[in-house]
């Protein structure tokens, strides 16, 4: 069957031509898809390539082997920086600077002369402070907190859903935010992005940590939502997200990435992400950042959970941090051809069953 579309002819450019319909669309189409092909920016086909990680070890103390992640004290150790030599683009060692300005120096050279596919990044790993949950599972018990309360929105006066900071956990920030106000003139380089998890917690903490710095004009404080920045999704009601509409009306000055979805599309109530699903997300999560974000010095603002995936994701050893911890990863990037390998889907990784009946219930 054909279809008679209005006239039989079009007019170009003053003069009559009786150029078939379908041919101009065929041109028109093709013209489009070309243009297309020629300004698509190949880091974008995220599912094309991947990084392969590597920590760069011999620049801060939470890298070593031999320190003890117990005992350690960033805010104490200049962020764990190890004091070493560097030698500058020439071979001259570096004089008169700080230790973290030779370092910075030393990152953006090794930028400077890597092979195209490789980059180097210094992540700046922060945990949540102290967070309503984990009073409420300090007062309850890990095992309790497990099978049954963290199932729930709150109980006894506390509400534990997209938990908020307690005034420990402000304080907590606070003292990375004292941290920060006493390096910033010794040369530390300010965070170049900020990443944050979605979760109220982390907003909160990233909030107290860099609000009020004197920060330079081009490194402003604008933290950039991320999803895939979370804790570890699913059963946990502390652990799922609050809208995007509240997101944006409690925090007005937070950017969500694009497409971030108004509802909480990952949690589930009865299927707690394993932890090899949890480093893949967070592998995709540094692949982004790594394509994108052509920063040296990047905040990461997130959760211990999270933060032990990214850590096992770039082979860093693990480290314990406490609530209001940070670590830096000094990490190493080479792009790698074809997506990256998802692993198979794993069984919940709880809730499991209480062995006793928790405290307060009836039998």
């Amino acid at each position: 069957m054909l279809l008679r579309i209005g006239r039989p002819s079009l007019r170009i450019c003053g003069i009559n031509s009786a150029i078939p319909f379908l041919f101009i669309v065929t041109i028109l189409v093709l013209f489009f898809i070309m243009h297309g092909a020629t300004t698509l920016d190949p880091e974008a086909t995220a599912s094309s390539s991947h990084f392969k990680y590597t920590t760069v070890k011999g620049y801060f103390l939470q890298s070593e082997d031999n320190t003890d992640s117990s005992k350690f004290d960033f805010k104490k150790q200049n962020f764990g920086l190890i004091e070493r030599e560097y030698e500058d683009h020439h071979g001259q060692r570096h004089e008169g600077i700080s230790q973290w300005q030779r370092f910075e120096s030393y990152v953006r050279h090794l930028n400077e002369k890597s092979e195209d596919g490789v980059r180097f990044k210094v992540l700046l790993l922060g945990r949540h402070g102290q967070g309503w949950h984990n009073v409420a599972e300090t007062k309850y018990g890990t095992e309790a907190w497990d099978c049954y309360w963290s199932m729930l929105d709150g109980a006894d006066g506390i509400t534990w859903s997209d938990a908020n900071l307690t005034g420990i956990g402000k304080g907590q920030a606070q003292d990375v935010n004292d941290l920060w106000k006493a390096l910033l003139p010794k040369g530390i380089p300010a965070p170049e992005t900020y990443y944050v998890s979605p979760l109220t917690r982390t907003i909160e903490t990233a909030d107290v940590t860099f609000k009020g710095l004197r920060l330079p004009d081009h490194k402003p404080y604008k933290p950039i939502i991320k999803e895939l920045l979370r804790e570890a999704i699913g059963v946990h009601t502390c652990d799922r997200r609050s809208t995007a509409t509240y997101i944006r009306e409690s925090f007005p000055h937070v950017e969500l990435e694009e497409n971030f979805s108004e509802e909480d599309r990952l949690w589930s109530a009865d299927y707690r992400e394993p932890s090899s699903a949890r480093k893949y997300r967070l592998s995709k999560l540094l692949d982004d950042v790594f394509a994108h974000d052509n920063g040296a010095f990047l905040s990461l603002t997130s959760h211990s959970g999270a933060i032990a995936s990214v850590l096992e994701a770039v082979g860093h050893r693990s480290f314990d941090l406490e609530t209001g911890g940070v670590i830096p990863a000094f990490v190493k990037a080479e792009r790698v051809h074809g997506e990256r390998e998802r692993p198979p889907h794993e069984p919940s990784e709880g809730p499991p069953a209480c062995k006793l009946n928790p405290a307060g219930l009836p039998d």
